[in-house]
């Protein structure tokens, strides 16, 4: 039975986040998956983010992400001040505690990641190139 390109990108989609949520539980951190995406969110931007980018990232509005980031900061996870260009945006950035939790998740994904990839050692060089062109087509919709 032929598999569609639409299967099998369903079928990474889903597996993918899987692993994610796994790396979270496994992390040893109280994390939820939208927590997650911030600290993905905020990490990306060279100089942090502003809770509307983050909420426009996470597809949400802004008064839920701003809810999120404030669950965050009390965690100590970001920290958050008036933005010096915007004086009307707040700009969200990790601390340590922050990075170190992200770095942790990332960890274990990739352990978790290369755990499955072990399971089929000999993959084409071709495929992983697929693979790559995939992932950055994907990568539009963070």
């Amino acid at each position: 039975m032929q598999r569609s390109a639409l299967d099998v990108l369903e079928s990474l989609t889903v597996g993918s986040v899987a692993v994610t949520a796994r790396a979270i539980a496994q992390s040893g951190v109280e994390l939820t998956f939208a927590q997650w995406r911030v600290l993905q969110v905020v990490a990306d931007g060279p100089d942090g983010r502003t809770v509307g980018e983050i909420a426009a990232r996470l597809a949400a509005a802004n008064s839920p992400a701003s809810r999120l980031v404030t669950r965050m900061r009390r965690r100590n996870l970001v920290t958050t001040e008036q933005d010096e260009r915007d004086h009307r945006a707040t700009r969200v950035r990790l601390t340590e505690q922050g990075r170190e939790v992200r770095d942790r998740v990332i960890a274990r994904r990739r352990a978790l990641l290369a755990e499955a990839i072990s399971a089929a050692p000999d993959l084409p060089e071709a495929s992983v190139e697929r693979l790559a062109e995939l992932g950055s087509i994907l990568r539009a919709f963070e």
